[in-house]
């Protein structure tokens, strides 16, 4: 009995070894790559002491950044001159700390030491680096293990800001509403609009009612303590960011887990604190382990409503993201596949919630392979402390997600999706990467080394490419009338031919429709600033059967510019006089037929959750229990990386909210979105341009008497001359002065930065002229006033050529700047 008995569990040992083989090679066959998880994060992380306060937890970076990529907080430092810093290594061995304390564009440096002996906690000596209201550039750089790690903050030394007052308020607002107690007190801040229609929890604001504010009728749950940071701070304002997680019962009675973030925008006074805006975010983390799948659809639950998501032609299967996670549905598998995540449900490291990502989706073919991009800064894993553009491709045959290509970068997010990440296409069946560098279109192959080059001199404005990257048009040069556009999906050509006298000009793609401009040689022209325009009498849509889908054009007057956004195409319109293009009110055309029919985002509702969202499918869900799969990392010997020098970055860039927002090449851009967000607005070299409450009601103490045109002087001359003898510099003027000649002129003799206020109102100035600067705002290409004083409704000026002063409405002061486009010019010393 007892031999027989080994003997079966011999053979039921044999049978199960070779089960476990069997499965192995039937799961992996046609595959010998190795995976892994992505790995935990490995840098240590610094933070600051605000009088017992622990604010501003700054990550760390691989690489020495752009200063504009890391400006998020600031701190204030006292009369005594010193910061207290709090290292949380983590198990590193670090062997010195250097702080560096420079301007803020990082030309001039204005203190660096080095301390030898480091602790978990350090205190910094900052005094007279920086004058009273001078915000600096503190750059911290850690010594560990053999690697370099960089830290980026903003200070400023201490000038009745009351940024711990300003915390503590925040805080007891946040435990209010949390605990659903003080309502009087929170209701005395609301402003309760129609600029909140008080449907969702999602998005709450100062303009909601008090019950949304409030948290509804859900009961959250604060896991752990809220990271706070500092974003800005002025004698008029101080903002402030919470973020953290909350846990809620749903409407199903399950857990439920949501990233928060919670925005402040507080003026202190002795008397009582002011709230001037406020913003509370929430989205929930998908957890397969909930209902998440019913009879329509995919259930996301609390979410933003424009969701990032993309379906294949079948509809059989659809990536989207969620809480900064991406997942995959497969309806014919019956499966979800949480393709990229920085979160760890098993690690609640404060480390993997850095929320300066973007996760962008490519494209989902037939049988559910998916290509994406995550764009900003990596929190772990192989590029951990890194900026840039990792470009993955999950298969879904076998399981894993491989990295194509990382294009690292010293830019903000914005920048880096904008400039990089939006020129990738990933072909799966040639397991090609196709990819615009240096104004080339590259390919590589991820068996191959090397580049092949397919396209040179791709300049700007001479090519588009669409959003998923798998189209690309372009002329050879403005000289050539024809396009080319290239499929990289089918490796197909096509040429669009030119009639007679015509020029094409790329502009674009809806979806895979191409949209591009007529144009002829007499077209050129320049607007009221000197800049170069190839103006366009019409426009067309083209689809992929080379069939015009669509026409557009409008009688006595042309189409200066073009940009596409979620498949409306705004249009900058123009009106010809000379060689000069007078800017007009733009239009925009609509596509409504484009997008996948057959998966849809839709909202619906319920007492407890409000607003909420699911992805819902044409034909329905019938299996509601999917499985859950975690693809794993695929091992490379060597990655795939490309260098890319970016260069200087000239943009205007956003921050609000607590967040970088935007960068932008248009200032008038960059305004709209700072006054939607309550933002500001940073120049390239990081002067503040715009920003909201934080200038003087008006103003009238500019020391410049009237003046008039000498003989010969244009307007725009005289103004020269005259803003210059008003900083102290009597200069004879060169005739012949346009725009880009008067900016480039005052830039050199004042030695500021000159920025160029174009389609602005006249109202956009006056954060300028509050610190000091008289604008020049130009009526045509030759004729100009000077800006000298505001109120909440009227500008006074100056109009050389009548030599008098006059007070006008903002609004008469709009159109009578419209011969030039509403161009105007300031300056930042």
């Amino acid at each position: 009995m007892k031999r027989e008995r080994i003997i079966k569990i011999s053979i039921l040992a044999v049978i199960f070894v070779f089960a476990i083989i069997g499965f192995s090679y039937f799961t992996n066959r046609g595959s010998a790559d190795m995976t892994a998880d992505i790995g935990t994060a490995t840098l240590p992380t610094i933070s600051f002491e605000l009088e017992g306060e622990e604010i501003n937890l700054l990550v760390g970076h691989t690489r020495e950044m752009n200063v504009a990529a890391v400006r998020d907080t600031i701190l204030t430092f006292d009369d005594k001159g010193k910061l207290k810093i709090n290292i949380h290594k983590y198990g590193r061995q670090i062997t010195s700390l250097t702080y560096t304390i420079s301007t803020l564009d990082g030309q001039e440096k204005l203190r660096e030491e080095t301390i030898d002996d480091v602790g978990k906690e350090v205190t910094l000596e900052v005094d007279r680096a920086l004058t009273r209201e001078q915000e600096g550039l503190l750059k911290i750089t850690l010594k560990c293990d053999g690697q370099t790690i960089y830290y980026y903050t903003r200070i400023v030394k201490d000038n009745g800001q009351h940024v711990k007052e300003c915390v503590q308020y925040a805080k007891k607002f946040h435990q209010n509403a949390l605990k659903k107690q003080n309502d009087d007190v929170i209701k005395k801040v609301l402003e309760p609009n129609e600029k909140s229609d008080n449907t969702t929890l999602q998005r709450v604001n100062i303009h909601s009612d008090l019950q949304h504010v409030m948290w509804g009728n859900l009961k959250p749950d604060v896991m752990g303590e809220p990271r706070v940071s500092v974003q800005e701070t002025r004698k008029t304002y101080t903002s402030i960011l919470f973020s953290y997680e909350v846990k809620c019962k749903g409407d199903k009675n399950k857990e439920e887990v949501y990233l928060v973030h919670e925005f402040f925008k507080v003026r202190y006074s002795e008397k009582q604190m002011y709230v001037l805006d406020y913003e509370r975010t929430m989205e929930e983390v998908f957890d397969t382990s909930n209902v998440v799948l019913n009879d329509k659809g995919v259930v996301l639950g609390i979410a933003n409503e424009k969701i990032s998501y993309k379906a294949n032609e079948g509809g059989t299967c659809v990536a989207f993201v969620q809480a900064g996670e991406l997942w995959s549905y497969n309806k014919e598998k019956d499966h979800f596949s949480l393709l990229f995540s920085f979160r760890d449900s098993e690690n609640e490291d404060v480390r993997n919630f850095t929320n300066k990502y973007r996760v962008n989706i490519h494209s989902v073919d037939e049988e559910g392979n998916v290509t994406f991009t995550v764009c900003g800064y990596m929190n772990r894993g192989e590029h951990e402390g890194e900026s840039g553009v990792v470009v993955y491709y999950y298969q879904e045959a076998k399981n894993t997600v491989r990295e194509e290509l990382f294009i690292p970068s010293v830019e903000s997010a914005p920048v880096i999706e904008k400039e990089l990440a939006q020129q990738v296409y990933y072909n799966a069946k040639e397991q090609a990467l196709y990819f615009v560098l240096d104004d080339r279109l590259l390919k590589t192959n991820s068996k191959k080394k090397g580049q092949e080059v397919l396209l040179e001199n791709l300049e700007e404005k001479r090519y588009v490419v669409s959003d998923d990257g798998h189209l690309l048009a372009y002329q050879k040069d403005i000289g050539s009338p024809d396009v080319e556009i290239w499929n990289l999906e089918n490796n197909t050509t096509w040429t669009l031919p030119s009639e007679g006298d015509q020029w094409l000009i790329p502009l674009g793609f809806v979806g895979e429709d191409f949209v591009y401009g007529i144009s002829k040689e007499e077209y050129q022209g320049v607007d009221a600033a000197g800049e170069k325009i190839q103006a366009m009498s019409r426009l067309e849509i083209r689809d992929q059967e080379q069939n015009v889908v669509k026409v557009y054009e409008k009688q006595d007057s042309y189409i200066i510019g073009a940009s596409i956004a979620d498949h409306v195409i705004q249009l900058r319109q123009g009106r010809k006089n000379g060689n000069v293009y007078i800017e007009l009110e733009g239009d925009y055309i609509t596509n409504n037929e484009m997008g996948n029919t057959t998966i849809d985002s839709k909202s619906y509702w319920t007492e407890l959750k409000q607003t909420q969202y699911r992805l819902v499918f044409s034909d329905g869900i019938k299996d509601k229990k999917a499985k859950t799969m975690k693809p794993k990392q695929v091992l490379q010997e060597r990655m795939n990386v490309m260098e890319m020098d970016q260069g200087a970055s000239e943009y205007y860039y956003v921050y609000g909210h607590g967040q970088s927002a935007g960068a932008f090449k248009e200032l008038k851009d960059a305004i709209a979105l700072a006054e939607k967000i309550s933002g500001v607005v940073v120049s390239p070299r990081q002067n503040y341009v715009w920003e909201t409450d934080n200038r003087s009601a008006w103003y009238r103490n500019f020391k410049i008497e009237k003046f008039t045109v000498r003989d010969g002087e244009s307007g725009l001359e005289a103004c020269v001359r005259r803003v210059l003898a008003y900083e102290g510099k009597i200069l004879d003027i060169e005739s012949g002065l346009d725009v880009k000649s008067a900016e480039k002129f005052l830039g050199e003799q004042l030695q500021a930065e000159i920025v160029r206020f174009q389609g602005c109102s006249a109202k956009d100035v006056f954060y300028l002229m509050d610190k000091g600067v008289p604008v020049i705002a130009m009526k045509n290409s030759r004729d100009a006033i000077l800006f000298l004083g505001y109120d909440a409704k009227t500008v006074t000026y100056v109009d050389p050529t009548s030599g008098s002063i006059y007070t006008s409405t903002i609004e008469k002061v709009n159109e009578m700047l419209s011969g030039s486009g509403q161009t105007m010019i300031g300056y930042i010393k």
